[in-house]
Parts: C-alpha cells; sequence; structure tokens
C-alpha cells in the first residue's frame, strides 16, 4: 500500500466543457477507481468477479480484462488505503492488487456519433456484433495507448494513463468536431 496520502485532483479544470450536443458527448468521469488486478496462470475472470462481489459488493464487480490474467476493477466509488488493504487481505493469494487511481483517468464519449468518432482513430471493429456491451480492450487512440469499453450501446468508457489524459481530450475533440 501507498507510504504517504494521495491528493487525486482531476487532470481537467472544474469547469471543463464536455462538448455535449444530440450526437456526440465526451466527459470525464470524476471520482471512483482504477486498481489493477494481477492474477497467476491459473487464473480467471469468473473467479475473481465472484470473490470481489463476494469480499467488497459494495464496490461490484466491474472487471475488465487487460492483458492475460490482468484486469482492470473499476468503480464510481472511492475506496480507501485501508479498505484496499482489507480487500487485499481477503483476497486468495492468486490476485494482487496495485491501486492505479491516482495514476489512470477515466472519460466517457457517448452519442449516436460515438463510434464514428472512435474509428477516426482506433482499428478495433466497434460495432456491436463485434464488440458487445462490457467487452474490452487495449488499444490505440491514435498514439495514445488507452482501453475502450463499451459501457452501452452507444457509449463507449475510455481508461488512459495521466499523463496522456489532456492530450486524448484534445484529440477526441478534434476528432469529433464535425458532430457539434
Amino acid at each position: 500500500m501507498r507510504d504517504y496520502p494521495l491528493e487525486n485532483r482531476s487532470v481537467f479544470p472544474p469547469h471543463v466543457a464536455a462538448g455535449a450536443s444530440a450526437s456526440i458527448n465526451l466527459a470525464p468521469v470524476r471520482g471512483g477507481f482504477v486498481i489493477h488486478v494481477l492474477g497467476d496462470a491459473k487464473s480467471d475472470e469468473a473467479a475473481l468477479k465472484k470473490v470481489l462481489a463476494k469480499i467488497a459488493p459494495e464496490h461490484g464487480a466491474d472487471v475488465r480484462k487487460s492483458a492475460p490474467n490482468q484486469w482492470f476493477w473499476v468503480g464510481d466509488a472511492d475506496v480507501s488505503s485501508d479498505r484496499l488493504a482489507e480487500i487485499q487481505a481477503a483476497l486468495p493469494s492468486q490476485f494482487a492488487l496495485a491501486d492505479q487511481t491516482h495514476g489512470r483517468v477515466r472519460m466517457r464519449l457517448s452519442g449516436v456519433s460515438s463510434r464514428t468518432v472512435l474509428a477516426k482513430g482506433t482499428m478495433v471493429d466497434l460495432s456491436i456484433d463485434q464488440y458487445a456491451i462490457g467487452q474490452s480492450a487495449m488499444t490505440q487512440i491514435g498514439h495514445i495507448g488507452a482501453m475502450i469499453t463499451r459501457i452501452d450501446y452507444d457509449s463507449f468508457e475510455l481508461i488512459v494513463l495521466r499523463s496522456f489524459a489532456a492530450s486524448l481530450w484534445d484529440e477526441l475533440h478534434h476528432m469529433a468536431a464535425e458532430f457539434r
């Protein structure tokens, strides 16, 4: 766990304009958590979701595969360092947690043109028959590494390293310009 307290500050100013229109909306996700879960060679997502639902039902089990035997566990409520230590202690030894809340930023892109906007910057096929609700992929959006998760038919959540968040935000605004 952390040896010093972290003050989670948004990379976006408090008055950031999300650029909402009828066909596109881009908004930062403020608060919440992003925890990197590492498993051993025998770990699977179903077992992880089951154990998280049992140990920490108040935080949900929204788990997104980021690599073989690795996931991002995300939620909208804040998790204290003490609570995170309790969760880690209750997890089977095959799983380890690394709090990434301070180093990753979440943003949501939604609206009927969201897939078209993302198609300008990534090679992932985001059609509903290929990319179901709840599915995630680590990919590039332009030159920036990000995780794309479909959270609804025309709604996606993006997770990006904090140091690239402002660049991705600007890039998404440029890609969405024709829809405003």
